[in-house]
């Protein structure tokens, strides 16, 4: 064993600031708040149902999300303040059968659904992220957008393939983040600042976010500017060799994150909407949040290097939508343009590698345009239907740097990929029976130029696919509903060199240049309904999923890594969303879970030999067998006061890890509380994150590459809306 020694720390100071900066902030907000708008609206103290939400993500018009035949989660602005939510990692928690899959820096997150990860963070992505009404993503990447929750309408998930209205990377799932309109009829300002501590840390962390919505020509033209800046102090020491005397480094792994947009709405007749909007974020972190140990926090044997993960992009958006008679027409383009940025890191690899650096970088774009039509009126007809268009580039970096192995190159991955898709319904039976059928046909032109020591190698290949979806939907009353959902989903297959194609073939594995495109389908019945006189809110949903195909790494006899498709798999699990609003006036207790049995199935016995973890009857690689989540939600109005409190309690089962040197991540819970009083347009809230202080590991890479959740954090946050 190690000897550690670590300095101890008076954190006297630290909370002294956080109490002096929260009075400030009171003052500020009491005093700039009235002279630029009027009282907010709304009763704060009326707790929101979830099941009243109204979503859009079905693409045929709005819909309560209790009357919506398919597996969708729908959160407000209020229920992501409510309950926390401030970044990817937040959500996933709130989602029943997801779990994280990797995790590198604060800018590079995967997430997983129904065992959509049990592949391994390779190809492209199988949870869809759309921003709006366009998809975020590029080609070979599955990372999820690092966004910052504010100024956000509501968040869209929907859980199993989408294969027809979302296509190719959305095998898993999707996720819609819906962004606010400006308002075209009054001035609106919100505002909010926050401060807390975190153990282990030296320094306070802070966030400052903004919004401003401006009517430029009332009831016609409309420009709302937001953004954020969000400061989270470093916790874990860096030591150059061993981890023993005083650290090279403190409080080493702090993230800077800023953004800034701005949405401009036109409405030049009461038919047509022009919706542009343009988005800028980074996120800079010293060091990752993966490392050595998370208990207590250090990275050892870095040397002089100044580990780094830098993630920056620009977003550009513009949607038309226009209403004919009993149609609604809607064209979305958008540009991402993904600037040069990556990770690097030290590593000590042991004999006879010894230690190094690693560095990933690259930079990305794509262009999106989806025209679609679909039906607007009261008929039993409706219908939706469109194409899509993409055209991006992806590029990646990377460069070992060991006594023994200096190794470098690069990947750029091209696509030019079109679709059509369309989905029928018709109301049988005055509306109480709905079937449903949809198709999608898509085509992909797919190239990549790579570069390893000075070697250029090409592939190219044209995949193509036809995916599908059933429905058969069930009102037998206002309150209850069932349905029956079935569908596919598939991804484009990675391209490789031939040399790595021919290392796997000679191992006994058949391979090619271009993989086969992975597939899944999905079996599902449901239920949604109400209860004790419309007090608890229930949907249940049962899913069969066959996965074809799995695209994975493969490592190879000689040494070289390449890719390869395993096999199939499979996923059957239980989702459940409860909601009761209890006999205690304001108290409601909300419950999301999942339960799931997982294994891999019909995989190539040459694949098994030479990677036994994925042998035929072992489960799969980062789906965990359950995950629950419980909150606590009370509101009351005392006089001129609103009073809410929110404590949640997370649970997420031991589950296998991708990584061959990290064989599984134990059980763990997170559990988190708030409490707060508002007044009219102001808000004041005290609250605490990981209050057990879970460290983990919950994500690995290897052994010197552990990840686990934020150490216990405590803070005020202050906020105005004037909206």
């Amino acid at each position: 064993m190690r000897k550690i020694e670590f300095n101890t720390r008076s954190r006297s100071a630290l909370w002294r600031g956080v109490s002096l900066a929260a009075l400030a902030g009171a003052f500020i907000a009491a005093a700039s708040g009235p002279a630029l708008a009027q009282q907010a609206q709304g009763d704060a103290a009326t707790p929101e149902k979830l099941d009243e939400v109204v979503v859009t993500a079905l693409k045929g018009g709005s819909q309560v999300i209790a009357r919506a035949p398919v597996a969708i989660q729908a959160f407000s602005e209020k229920v992501l303040t409510e309950r926390g939510v401030r970044d990817g990692a937040d959500l996933i928690q709130m989602i029943p059968g997801a779990s994280q899959a990797q995790e590198i820096g604060a800018g590079y997150r995967i997430f997983s659904f129904r065992g959509s990860g049990a592949g391994g963070p390779v190809g492209d992505g199988m949870i869809g992220y759309y921003l709006d009404d366009t998809p975020f993503g590029v080609p070979n990447n599955q990372a999820a957008p690092p966004l910052q929750y504010f100024d956000i309408e509501r968040v869209e998930v929907l859980r199993g393939p989408q294969g027809t209205l979302y296509g190719s990377g959305s095998m898993g799932g999707a996720i819609i983040y819906r962004t606010k309109n400006p308002s075209l009829s009054r001035m609106g300002f919100t505002a909010e600042s926050e401060l807390s501590g975190t153990r282990e840390a030296g320094d306070p962390n802070y966030r400052v976010a903004g919004a401003v919505s401006i009517p430029i020509i009332e009831d016609k033209l409309g420009l709302r500017v937001s953004g954020g800046y969000d400061k989270r102090a470093g916790y874990n020491d860096i030591y150059q060799g061993a981890p023993v005397g005083t650290p090279y480094k403190t409080d080493a792994n702090g993230v800077i994150a800023k953004n800034l947009q701005a949405v401009l709405l036109w409405k030049p007749t009461d038919l047509t909407t022009v919706r542009l909007r343009a988005w800028r974020f980074s996120t800079d972190q010293d060091y990752l949040n993966v490392m050595n140990s998370v208990d207590p926090p250090y990275a050892a044997y870095q040397g002089t290097v100044n580990g780094y993960d830098r993630r920056r992009a620009n977003y550009y958006s513009a949607t038309v939508t226009h209403a004919f008679d009993g149609l609604t027409l809607t064209n979305a383009t958008s540009y991402q343009k993904s600037l040069p940025g990556g990770f690097g890191v030290a590593l000590n690899l042991g004999a006879p590698l010894g230690i190094g650096t690693l560095i990933n970088g690259g930079d990305a774009n794509s262009f999106v345009n989806e025209f679609r039509l679909a039906t607007s009126g009261d008929g039993p007809l409706h219908w939706v239907g469109g194409a899509f268009y993409q055209k991006a580039r992806g590029l990646y970096t990377f460069s070992l740097n060991f006594p023994t192995l200096k190794l470098g190159g690069s990947t750029i991955t091209r696509t030019e990929n079109a679709s059509v898709f369309s989905e029928v319904s018709y109301d049988l039976m005055g509306g109480k029976l709905v079937p449903l059928l949809g198709l999608r046909y898509f085509k992909d032109d797919r190239s990549s130029e790579s570069v390893t020591n000075g070697q250029l190698i090409t592939s190219h290949a044209k995949p193509d696919a036809l995916t599908w979806r059933a429905n058969l939907a069930y009102y037998p009353s206002d309150k209850w509903m069932l349905f029956f959902n079935a569908g596919t989903g598939f991804r484009s297959g990675i391209l490789q060199s031939q040399a790595q194609a021919n290392a796997v073939i000679a191992d006994g594995v058949p391979t090619g240049v271009s993989l086969t495109p992975d597939k899944l389908r999905n079996i599902e019945i449901g239920a949604k309904g109400k209860l004790f006189d419309d007090k608890l809110h229930l949907s249940v949903s049962a899913y069969d999923i066959k996965y074809t195909n799995l695209q994975s790494a493969f490592n190879t006899s000689i040494g070289l890594s390449a890719f390869a498709n395993l096999g199939d798999a499979k996923t059957q699990g239980i989702d459940i969303e409860a909601s009761w609003d209890t006999p205690i006036e304001g108290l409601n207790l909300a419950v999301v879970g999942n339960v799931n049995t997982s294994e891999f199935t019909n995989v190539i016995p040459a694949f098994a030999a030479a990677n036994p973890r994925n042998k035929s009857g072992q489960e799969l690689f980062n789906t965990p067998p359950y995950n629950w989540r419980l909150d606590v939600n009370y509101q009351k109005s005392i006089g001129a006061y609103d009073v809410f409190a929110n404590a949640s309690a997370t649970a997420v089962g031991k589950a296998r890890n991708s990584d061959p040197t990290v064989n599984t991540l134990n059980p763990y819970q997170l559990y988190r509380a708030s409490v707060g009083v508002r007044k009219g347009a102001y808000t004041v809230k005290l609250f605490g994150e990981n209050l057990s202080d879970e460290r983990g590991p919950t994500a690995a890479n290897g052994p010197t590459l552990l990840a686990g959740p934020r150490p216990r954090t405590i803070g005020v946050n202050l906020s105005l809306d004037f909206n």
